[in-house]
C-alpha cells in the first residue's frame, strides 16, 4: 500500500493487485458495471463531463474509503495524482504459474497431476467446476472463491472435501489478494485445456475400434 496525505487526511492506495483482496475487487467490478451501464445513455457533452466527474469521484471514494463529499473538497491535482496511482486497475495482469498459495499461516496446494487421478472424475461428475466456470465466464465472479476451494488442498488432505469445508474456505478465499486469484485463474485455464484434450483423446481411443 502507498500512504498519501490529502487535505490533512491519511489515505492508503493499493500499488498493485497484490494489495487488493478478491472481495474488494468484486465490489469494484460491480461499481464499474453500474458506471458502464449508465454510460449507455446518450447525453450532451456538458452532461457527459459532469457524469465523468461524478464517476471519478465514486471511484476515488471507493478506493480511499472517504465519502464522495470529502473527495469533492480535493484539489484537482490531488485527485489526478491518486487516479494515476490506480492505473494498474486498467492494465492487463500477466499471471505466473504457481503450485501453491498462502493465506494467513495456511498453505494450499493446487493439484499437480490432476488429469491422471481418479478424483478429477468425481469433480466432473458433480459438475461443480464446469458449472461455476460457465457462471464466471458470464461475469458472475462470485463463484471464483468456491472454485478455488474445490481445487486447492492442504498437504495430505483428502481428495474430495465435504461441502461445509468448501463453503468455509470459499469465504476465507474472498480475502486472497487478486494477484494470487489471477494466478489460480491461469491454472484453471490450463486445467480446462488439459481436460478438453484428455476428453478428445479418450473419445478417439473409444471410437477407433468402431471404425475398424
Amino acid at each position: 500500500m502507498d500512504t498519501l496525505i490529502v487535505n490533512e487526511q491519511e489515505i492508503d492506495i493499493p500499488q498493485g493487485w497484490e494489495d487488493v483482496t478478491f472481495d474488494k475487487f468484486l465490489n469494484f467490478h460491480k461499481l464499474l458495471k453500474t458506471i458502464l451501464d449508465n454510460e449507455k445513455e446518450e447525453v450532451d457533452d456538458i452532461e457527459k463531463t459532469l457524469r465523468n466527474l461524478k464517476d471519478n469521484t465514486r471511484i476515488l471514494s471507493f478506493w480511499t474509503e472517504l465519502t464522495e463529499e470529502e473527495i469533492s473538497m480535493w484539489e484537482m491535482e490531488d485527485a489526478q495524482t491518486v487516479m494515476a496511482k490506480l492505473n494498474f486497475t486498467q492494465d492487463n495482469y500477466t499471471p505466473i504459474s504457481i503450485g501453491s498459495f498462502t493465506i494467513g499461516e495456511e498453505t494450499f496446494h493446487l493439484p499437480e497431476e490432476f488429469m491422471t487421478k481418479s478424483s478429477f472424475g468425481r469433480y466432473i461428475e458433480a459438475e461443480q467446476l464446469e458449472m461455476q466456470q460457465n457462471l464466471i465466464e458470464k461475469g458472475n465472479l462470485d463463484y471464483l472463491p468456491k472454485q478455488i476451494a474445490i481445487l486447492a488442498k492442504k498437504e495430505g488432505e483428502e481428495e474430495k472435501l465435504n461441502d461445509d469445508l468448501i463453503d468455509e474456505r470459499a469465504e476465507k478465499f474472498k480475502q486472497l489478494d487478486m494477484a494470487t486469484v489471477w494466478d489460480v485463474g491461469f491454472f484453471l485455464q490450463k486445467l480446462e485445456q488439459k481436460y478438453m484434450l484428455h476428453s478428445l483423446i479418450s473419445q478417439a481411443v473409444t471410437e477407433t475400434p468402431k471404425q475398424q
